[in-house]
């Protein structure tokens, strides 16, 4: 028997727990991408429950339905053009006033929804009474009783589902807007059936409320007389916005009048308590520091643990596959081994690091700290000329820029995450320093950890510049103020943790993997064509051209196939130099001090930490924006930066004559 498709929208205000319904109710089960033409989240998810399956859309969080922000405008549109079966609507317990605002909003547009009452727990430890059935009966809408975090009320919403699905139409309790409702009326008797597939009480009320997007559609589709009709029915009161959320918030106090009880002296939470420390101007911002400085400490040692039995692993596998292609010419095998499976083994090489990263970062989330994270650390990331939600992106990008520009999906703003995706590649990952140290310890091994603490320096000088600049001159836009609800802090759940880190490694290796896999092949294909020696290759050729440009840097030919590799994985730096002089470690260190000068070795080091990030970067970049064109400018920006940067440090350095 062929399954019944029940399609699903799962709405809700932030930190109300929709994201942990939504992973209990699908676990693995579901993918995540970006919506068409948009940088904002989009996941997908299925149950099967008998003869259904219930596909799940997660719309983003959101307060109201009107197009004020990219989430509202995003979510109302699929309710009207996607025209799903069912709207699971998810409510803090402990904030009904707020969450029933958007539930009114919703039965605007569509009659199939359900109530998961989330957070009975959090009710309950503030002492509020809230009578279930008595709201169910004065909103006729069917409410689920949940603790989403625990997973309970997960099962009874999915049969609830197929309950509503199987009756077909609900019909909730109409608000009535009341001296509102003549003007709602005769805008309704104006407006032409089917416009835009949105309901014309809907419609009606929205343009009372001054939605932008509904004004300009109507006075493109409506006849210009049946405009001017409009339009002086809704100019004819200014406070009109105002009037629609009075009578909204009127009803739902009626509503929830004998149904909602508040204690008289409110229960201090633990959450407040926290607070008190967490997101104190002082102690908040050492806390903060402490638990980034620990996440760091953390990460690091628990992936140089594990880095050596992960690469004999990876040389493992690599030679068994390598014996399993013996029937292969010498030229693919080496093709296969050293040029694709190098590229997967790369990525693989890094994903105890960034699986650490995220570890840590979905406990950050689910307890509720990640929000304080950000405000505290505002003030500090305005002096760098970004967004204060820049934090964790920036942090992350330390072990790899990969999971660092997945992690700018934190911000709301197009605008504040180009700017953040860009700036990210500044960030030294791990490969670069990596690079860094090996050329430190051969030419300046007495001053090596005051040059790398210096490196670090200008990274973060070269984000300061690049954000006023990029902010100023090219996305033109200005500081949006850090307005956000602080969720309550929780224990995080475990199998949310492991979905969390699941979801993020699976893309990571999927995007990164594939890009790497391709042009490692490349880069192998360039280096040993046509005769097997790499001095006498393309890439060698190519190398030797682009070199006149790296001339005023004190690069020669051998540094630029070096940065040329370093486009692939930044690490593959130091084995394309190996492979020029046929040495490595520490001969490979006295072939580069006969060859070149301290100068020319430190502004190389400054080169590689600021030029285009890696391939596994790029591609991300170009999955995060859907944009060829910011994806394009962000290499040519950072590459532009950093030779202008680099020349005015070699000249400077060459003048002085300080190395």
């Amino acid at each position: 028997m062929e399954k019944v498709k029940i399609r699903v929208a799962l709405a809700g205000n932030p930190n109300v727990g929709k994201s942990t319904v939504f992973n209990q109710l699908t676990g693995l089960n579901q993918h995540t991408g970006n919506w068409p033409g948009k940088t904002v989240e989009k996941k997908v998810g299925y149950v099967e429950k008998d003869h259904y399956i219930l596909e799940i859309t997660d719309l983003p969080g959101i307060y109201s339905l009107t197009a004020n922000t990219l989430e509202e405008l995003i979510s109302r549109e699929f309710i009207v053009k996607e025209k799903p079966d069912i709207v699971i609507l998810i409510v803090d317990a402990s904030a009904l006033e707020r969450n029933l605002y958007l539930l009114l909003q919703l039965r605007e547009l569509i009659p199939n929804i359900i109530i998961g009452l989330n957070m009975l727990d959090i009710l309950k430890a503030k002492r509020y009474k809230l009578d279930v059935k008595k709201l169910e009966e004065r909103l006729n809408i069917p409410i689920i009783p949940m603790i989403a975090s625990r997973g309970i009320g997960i099962d009874e919403l999915i049969n609830k589902v197929i309950e509503v699905y199987e009756k077909d139409k609900l019909d909730p309790t109409k608000i009535d807007y009341g001296e509102l409702e003549e003007d709602i009326n005769k805008i309704e008797s104006i407006l032409p059936e089917n416009l835009e597939d949105y309901p014309k009480r809907w419609i009606a009320l929205k343009l009372l409320e001054s939605d932008p997007i509904i004004t300009d559609l109507c006075k493109k589709k409506l006849k210009k007389e049946d405009w001017e009709k409009i339009k002086e029915l809704i100019e004819k009161n200014e406070s009109n916005p105002i009037r629609v959320a009075t009578a909204r918030y009127n009803f739902i106090k009626k509503i929830l009048e004998g149904v909602l009880e508040k204690p008289e002296k409110q229960a201090i939470s633990w959450t407040e308590k926290l607070d008190e420390y967490f997101t104190h101007p002082v102690w908040g911002s050492f806390l903060a520091i402490l638990i980034v400085a620990l996440i760091f400490y953390l990460t690091f040692t628990l992936n140089n643990f594990l880095a050596e039995p992960v690469k004999n692993v990876l040389d493992f596998m690599g030679d068994k596959l390598s014996s399993l292609l013996v029937f292969l010419p010498n030229w693919w095998r080496d093709l296969l081994i050293e040029g694709v499976w190098q590229g997967i083994a790369t990525i693989l090489s890094f994903t105890p690091l960034i699986t650490f990263f995220f570890f840590f970062l979905a406990l950050l989330e689910d307890s509720g700290y990640l929000a304080r994270l950000a405000f505290v650390s505002d003030r500090l990331m305005h002096i760098l000329g970004l967004h204060g939600k820049s934090l964790i992106p920036l942090v992350i990008s330390f072990g790899c820029n990969v999971p660092g520009v997945m992690a700018t999906r934190t911000l709301e703003d197009e605008k504040d995450r180009i700017l953040l995706i860009i700036l990210d590649s500044f960030i030294p990952c791990v490969p670069r320093i990596l690079v860094a140290s090996f050329f430190l310890s051969i030419f300046f091994p007495k001053q090596a950890f005051f040059l790398l603490i210096l490196l670090y320096l200008i990274s973060f000088i070269s984000i300061f510049i690049s954000g006023k600049i990029l902010r100023t001159k090219v996305l033109k836009t200005s500081f949006n103020p850090l307005l956000m609800e602080l969720p309550i802090y929780k224990i995080p759940n475990p199998k949310l943790v492991l979905l969390y880190i699941w979801d993020k490694i699976k893309h990571f290796l999927v995007r990164a993997g594939t890009v790497m896999a391709f042009l490692s092949a490349i880069i192998w294909i360039l280096s040993h064509y046509p005769t097997g020696d790499i001095q006498n290759s393309i890439l060698a050729e190519i190398s030797r051209f682009f070199s006149l440009f790296m001339k005023p840097l004190g690069f020669n030919w051998e540094l630029t196939t070096g940065l040329l590799s370093g486009f692939v994985a930044k690490e593959a730096t130091l084995s394309t130099l190996s492979a020029i002089y046929g040495v490595s470690g520490s001969e490979l260190g006295k072939i580069l001090l006969e060859n070149i000068t301290p100068i020319a070795a430190f502004s190389f080091i400054v080169f590689q930490l600021l030029y285009i990030p890696c391939a596994s970067t790029v591609a991300t970049i170009y999955q995060e924006t859907k944009s060829i064109k910011w994806t394009l400018f962000s290499m040519g920006y950072s590459l532009m930066y950093a030779y202008v940067f680099t020349f005015i440090l070699h000249q400077i350095l060459s003048i002085i004559g300080i190395l």
